[in-house]
């Protein structure tokens, strides 16, 4: 009876392995082709059946990860599941007890990108796949309310190292084509200048490979950019049911600016040419927001943000709102109240 017992309670467990094994590589199949390991990346190997073997491993330059008992096997090239079952079917040679493997990226180091300057957490971050310059951004927390995201420059690694390539991500957010954002590459640098270090200023972030000192208010995820032509751009945390113009609020509302010339020409926020930049399975894509109408009419709904949504304000010079922009840019000083920037952008809006 006893032994009957321990009989079923190994099939129960064979049964419960198989089944996750299965769930999880359906999971993978609906979310697109599985994940092809490459040199650098870093996996974990997991035998249930027997915890001691368990163990964390790099493939290394010749795409060969060393595992206790088995030794040595080629893992690059092979999907996760495929090198699962080759470490499985290895290891059941060398051990009868031990029949299942499973394992799972734990850092894709072949996709290495280093992001510094006016960013929440610089330093290194890996990827599944290459993301582009915005998105690498985001993953580094998003760039603080200093940074100059029109003067970001990709300082190449690997066989290329040095070359320099200077990126204005306002033009591509006011475009809406980030299809020609250059490409990056593994072990590329982003680096993020502070606007005062942009100007020319000392201090600051002080060039490539600096870290910003600055601290987010928050640690949650979910948050949200707002940048362009408003008082205080930055990253502001996504609040249930937030949409584009709550967002705009929180941000302090559109700013107008008074032009240096004799001509009293004001820069003045384009709110009829909004974009909202959002990330989806094939990659970003930006919509373009008649936020007059939206403020007046409540239309297209809903426009609510999801966690990484962009928002960017773009500018236009107008002689009009010249009368108008001095008064706002007195009103404006520090930090505007939320209040205050709901009636402020009444008034634009009127």
């Amino acid at each position: 009876m006893i032994t009957v017992t321990i009989m079923i309670i190994k099939h129960l467990r064979s049964f419960i392995f198989i089944v996750t094994a299965v769930l999880l590589l359906a999971t993978t199949s609906s979310y697109g082709q599985e994940y092809i390991l490459e040199v650098g990346d870093r996996i974990a190997v997991t035998f249930w059946q027997d915890p001691g073997l368990n163990t964390e491993v790099a493939i290394n330059s010749d795409g060969k990860i060393t595992l206790p008992v088995i030794g040595e096997i080629t893992a690059a090239g092979l999907s996760v599941s495929q090198l699962a079952r080759k470490i499985a079917k290895r290891m059941q040679l060398l051990n009868p007890n031990v029949n299942q493997a499973l394992v799972r990226v734990v850092e894709y180091g072949s996709k290495r990108l280093y992001i510094t300057g006016a960013v929440y957490t610089p330093g290194p971050h890996t990827f599944e796949k290459m993301p582009n310059v915005w998105q690498a951004i985001q993953a580094a927390g998003g760039p603080t309310e200093v940074a100059a995201l029109d003067k970001v420059i990709i300082i190449r690694g690997g066989e290329t190292s040095g070359i320099t390539i200077p990126v204005d991500l306002t033009a591509y957010f006011e475009q809406g084509d980030f299809t020609k954002l250059p490409e990056l590459q593994p072990n590329d640098q982003i680096f993020v200048p502070s606007r005062a270090a942009a100007g020319g200023a000392t201090g600051g972030a002080g060039g490539p490979g600096a870290a910003t000192s600055a601290t987010p208010l928050f640690t949650k995820r979910d948050v949200v950019y707002v940048y362009g032509s408003v008082v205080a751009p930055g990253v502001y945390e996504l609040e249930k049911n937030m949409d584009v113009l709550q967002a705009v609020i929180r941000a302090g509302g559109p700013v107008l600016v008074q032009g240096g010339n004799r001509t009293g020409l004001t820069s003045v926020p384009d709110l009829k040419s909004v974009r909202l930049i959002t990330q989806t399975d094939e990659g970003p894509v930006v919509y373009e927001i008649d936020l007059e109408k939206y403020a007046r009419e409540g239309h297209p709904r809903p426009l609510l943000l999801k966690p990484g949504d962009t928002i960017f304000i773009p500018s236009e010079q107008s002689f009009t709102r010249f009368i108008f922009s001095n008064a706002l840019r007195t009103a404006i000083t520090g930090t505007v109240s939320i209040l205050i920037s709901y009636l402020l952008l009444n008034q634009v809006l009127q």
